[in-house]
């Protein structure tokens, strides 16, 4: 019996978390845990008022994720997944860029890390992090392609703290294995060379019996 594999797709916004995601997915058929952005009712309140909304959205984010952690065992017993952003990102890059920039305050961030720690012994851990590394250039350009309104203001510092968040977490992190593709020259939404040379870098990390094409 194949062993069940836990795959998490990490990056600084506008990387293509989300494409990646899907795109292991439907090659290796796992099954794909995909981020609830959509029902997030802060989120384009948020990119209007980050100080007046910040904590909401990201306290939003943090149960939905939390919900999606302690339903994944369970997955994991029938299934290999491939998650869209793993929850450590949610928590120190995403929501720990909101408490430096001021708009999450220390008694919000106190309460927010609370509620990560006390469900953090339950979080099974990823057999691999795949990290897009992407130029916020690139991050930039990507993020006005795809053209969601709400994030057609975000300035390139707001992405610079993320891409460093990660970054920092990245180096601290010494529980989860991580796989660090270069994204900048590679058109994985575009390109079926590119998509190629991704899924095979993926593979290359993995039990071989569990990413068989």
């Amino acid at each position: 019996m194949k062993p069940h594999l836990y795959l998490s797709v990490m990056g600084t916004m506008g990387s293509g978390k989300t494409t990646v995601a899907r795109l292991l997915a439907r090659e290796f058929k796992f099954q794909l845990l995909e981020e609830n952005f959509g029902e997030n009712a802060f989120l384009a309140r948020f990119y209007q008022d980050m100080k007046r909304w910040a904590f909401h959205s990201q306290t939003f984010f943090l149960m939905e994720k939390i919900n999606q952690m302690l339903t994944t065992p369970k997955l994991l017993e029938k299934h290999s997944v491939v998650q869209d952003t793993p929850i450590q990102q949610d928590a120190f890059s995403y929501a720990k860029a909101q408490h430096v920039l001021g708009n999450i305050d220390d008694a919000e961030w106190k309460l927010y890390l609370k509620i990560y720690h006390s469900f953090e012994p339950y979080f099974p851990k990823p057999n691999l992090i795949v990290y897009l590394d992407t130029s916020v250039p690139k991050l930039s350009e990507r993020i006005e392609s795809r053209g969601r309104g709400y994030e057609q203001k975000i300035p390139s510092s707001y992405l610079e703290l993320l891409d460093m968040l990660n970054h920092k977490w990245l180096s601290e992190n010494k529980s989860i294995p991580v796989l660090t593709v270069a994204t900048d020259g590679l058109n994985i939404v575009r390109s079926k060379k590119a998509q190629s040379e991704l899924i095979e870098q993926v593979r290359t990390r993995c039990h071989p019996r569990a990413v068989r094409p």
